[in-house]
């Protein structure tokens, strides 16, 4: 982004790295960060606090980062008529909020890990956990403690608290883990998104909660059902677990999102004296719509069923288990026949079978279903680029990335592409992308070698090449990275 913030910002990280700053001397720039900082006043509490992002930065985070959010969970649910009943109640919600300007979107996320998360513009719940919900309360519940999340900035928060930590003020930081391994290409299902890791302290959770129940209260419905609310996302999450036969500690996602809750029990006892203390209200019919709710939701619930199938089918195909990941999407496709997600991985099978015309059909089929099923573009890329269809290759990774901006596997798809069109300036920056995101792959680091030295960068073609030796010194990329290093170390001597 291009803002005020990002140039004062670009402006001292450039000054310290230019002029190598010590640790004391970057915290010098503290009162110069003070003076070119407004203290913004949050709208819920009423209180002064130091803020590095604007509401107008706020909203374009939001805007710049929803793309990469639905695509990480799975792209969307489609019904359209469930989708416009569900985003009517979060806009009523959104309305009695303390920033109802703000503009918003409502998503629901077409996977089984139950979640839901609220961003200025955008607003999602996961299939996984709707399906579990019980009533119309429960699910103003939840959407309101999202809601409250974002009414009192505490996503703008984190991320200035991590700017901070960046800059070295506040030692430590947010940490996300890379993949390693040669199969990233193929992989299915990942989670990706780096604003839904920056966890919330135990004082925003709780804040949420309170937002949450005093909007429950201000439209007429029950705020104790907040309280059952939480009892069913503990059956969602047992649920999803164990239909892929884990336990919590064994999910990293998971086990990040619940982190920042504090223990159920102690909540509940927090929740229960937070409705004890909200000014009189009066509650609409029974306060919780549970016959309309129930009759909108029961197809959702019925395809959620099938999609455990679909979820153990792909757990299968990532650990090339593709006999029996076939097996289980045989039997998820005979329940329904209609969803995308089910032929894309068929697709996958194929593909990893060797059957690619087959697998061109199945990604193609999963198109005609949902036309900008990006990855369906992702799965035609990997086609192209195996056939050595670099043209094609590219068209197709560009598709899927003007979907998915954050996918890596993409960016190495489209860089491994503009690579072996001889296009190197063109590969880097996707290379680099998928660097981030894998540090450890086998191949990434060789070939942004041979694409700096290319360009003439020799500088960093060895620190690539170096990577590259260290990281898998004995695969072909390894043997000709390290002869690339004798030679250009050899002419740095001269």
């Amino acid at each position: 982004m291009r803002d005020a913030m990002d140039k004062r910002l670009y402006i001292l990280n450039r000054s310290a790295s230019s002029e190598g700053l010590s640790y004391l001397k970057t915290i010098l720039l503290i009162p110069l960060l003070l003076l070119l900082t407004t203290c913004a006043v949050n709208p819920v509490t009423g209180r002064h606090e130091l803020m590095l992002v604007s509401e107008s930065e706020e909203i374009a985070i939001g805007r710049e980062a929803a793309p990469s959010l639905k695509w990480s969970y799975g792209g969307e649910y489609r019904d359209e008529r469930l989708r416009a009943y569900l985003e009517g109640i979060v806009r009523r919600i959104w309305k009695h909020s303390e920033r109802p300007y703000l503009p918003m979107t409502f998503v629901i996320q077409n996977t089984t890990l139950p979640n839901a998360f609220a961003l200025p513009g955008y607003v999602a719940i996961t299939r996984g956990l709707l399906a579990e919900l019980d009533n119309e309360a429960q699910f103003v519940a939840v959407m309101g403690h999202e809601v409250g999340h974002v009414m009192a900035r505490h996503t703008a928060r984190r991320i200035t608290l991590g700017t901070l930590q960046q800059l070295g003020l506040i030692i430590g930081g947010i940490a996300l883990g890379g993949k390693s391994g040669g199969n990233t290409l193929l992989q299915v299902g990942a989670i990706g998104s780096s604003l839904l890791m920056l966890k919330f302290d135990r004082s925003q959770e709780l804040e949420a909660d309170r937002l949450g129940v005093k909007y429950m209260a201000m439209l007429g419905y029950d705020p104790y059902e907040a309280i059952k609310a939480h009892d069913r996302l503990e059956v969602a999450i047992n649920k999803y677990l164990r239909n892929l036969g884990k336990r919590r500690q064994e999910d990293n996602f998971l086990t990040t999102i619940l982190s920042t809750h504090p223990r159920e029990e102690v909540r509940k006892e927090e929740m229960l004296q937070m409705i004890k203390r909200l000014p009189p209200y009066k509650v609409r019919g029974d306060g919780r719509f549970r016959k309309r709710f129930q009759r909108a939701i029961r197809r959702l619930r019925q395809i959620n069923r099938v999609y455990y199938v679909y979820d153990r089918a792909v757990l299968n195909f990532n650990k090339d288990r593709i006999e029996r990941a076939e097996a289980l999407l045989k039997k998820a496709i005979e329940k329904a026949n209609r969803e995308a997600p089910f032929y894309n991985l068929y697709g996958m099978i194929e593909y990893k079978k060797g059957e690619y015309k087959s697998a061109e059909r199945y990604f193609r089929k999963a198109l005609s279903l949902y036309p900008d099923y990006q990855p369906a573009f992702y799965g035609l890329g990997i086609l192209s680029l195996k056939e050595k269809e670099y043209y094609e290759a590219v068209n197709r990774f560009k598709k899927s990335l003007g979907l998915f901006p954050d996918h890596a596997p993409s960016h190495f798809g489209l860089g491994k592409s503009y690579f072996y069109l001889g296009r190197y300036s063109s590969a880097i920056p996707h290379l680099r992308a998928f660097a981030s995101a894998a540090p450890g792959h086998p191949e990434v680091h060789g070939l942004l070698g041979i694409c700096y030295e290319n360009t003439g960068n020799i500088r960093a073609a060895i620190r690539e090449y170096s990577l590259q030796v260290r990281i898998a010194p004995h695969s072909d990329l390894g043997r000709y990275a390290r002869q690339r290093l004798f030679v250009l170390r050899g002419f740095y001597r001269r």
